[in-house]
């Protein structure tokens, strides 16, 4: 079973070094034998029996003499962890490709944490979207969020404090992205644009996040009763037909063009900032374009 292991250690390892790659290619050659249920005839298992064993040795002959009894179950053990490691290593990586975090929506600490693909992203093409400041101003924050993303909601409170502390000297743009592992995140897409058709966007998106649990309970009934608490005219006209739908699909095109993979990612003047802690990089950045280093 070691040879399973073997085989991954002494690959990776190949990479960096040539003197493994003989090792490598006796543990392929053994693995190979093994699935096809003959016996290895490599040695290497009996290698790394005898040198692991000697090792222990050095430091406990009895600890020695038992591993060597069980060696067979203590390797198929350790074969197992190996691989129940490698499932979890790419579940993690899964969750922060997706979410920024390896344990998904619930967050907690993350071994990839510091590691984006922001390099990877491209600026959005356009200032289009939901917007609040100076068009002219000479720095611009364009955010991509979804309305019913944990993390969306989490920096919501850093994004309102930018916007207003630094009021007409920046531009701030926002651009709908539903992520459909976020239950109901399109339909809030579509409900906010018919909000700013009445002229409530604002308001609407304070009472989205605000209410984001009991929208993801309660659905599309949640949303109107939001509508119809900050008086939006014309909303359950406007959701129902779908009024918006082609602005969503838009918006999310934009997104995907732009290579956007978890939300929320924000651009300052074209600048990716995405993951841990991506809204206070932004903001330093912001400060640093201002060049005074302050808000006020």
């Amino acid at each position: 079973m070691l040879c399973f292991v073997a085989l991954f250690a002494f690959a990776a390892l190949s990479i960096f070094s040539a003197k493994y790659r003989p090792f490598a290619a006796r543990a392929f050659d053994c693995v190979v034998k093994k699935m096809t249920l003959r016996k290895c005839e490599t040695g290497l298992d009996e290698e790394i029996k005898a040198r692991g064993l000697s090792e222990i040795m050095r430091f406990s002959p009895g600890t020695a003499a038992f591993a060597n009894r069980h060696f067979e179950a203590i390797s198929i053990v350790f074969t197992l962890l190996f691989f129940a490691s490698l499932i979890f290593a790419a579940q993690g990586l899964l969750n922060f490709v997706i979410y920024g975090n390896c344990n998904g929506p619930e967050g907690g600490f993350c071994i990839y944490s510091g590691i984006q693909n922001e390099n990877f992203l491209k600026a959005p093409a356009n200032l289009e979207g939901f917007a609040e400041g100076s068009p002219d101003a000479n720095v611009t924050l364009v955010e991509f969020g979804c309305y019913t993303c944990p993390y969306t909601k989490e920096a919501e409170a850093g994004v309102r404090e930018i916007v207003s502390r630094y009021s007409d000297r920046i531009y701030y743009v926002f651009k709908p992205f539903p992520l459909e592992n976020h239950p109901y995140s399109h339909e809030t897409a579509l409900a906010a644009y018919c909000a700013n058709s009445s002229g409530k966007y604002w308001e609407y998106r304070n009472a989205l996040f605000e209410n984001q649990d009991a929208i993801k309970a309660n659905g599309t009934a949640e949303l109107s009763l939001l509508a119809q608490e900050l008086n939006v005219t014309g909303f359950d006209s406007c959701f129902e037909g779908k009024m918006f739908e082609q602005q969503v699909k838009a918006s999310v095109e934009e997104c995907k063009q732009s290579g956007i993979y978890g939300t929320p990612t924000f651009f300052v003047n074209g600048k990716p900032y995405v993951g841990q802690n991506a809204i206070d990089r932004a903001e330093a950045e912001i400060k640093r374009l201002l060049g005074d280093g302050h808000g006020d």
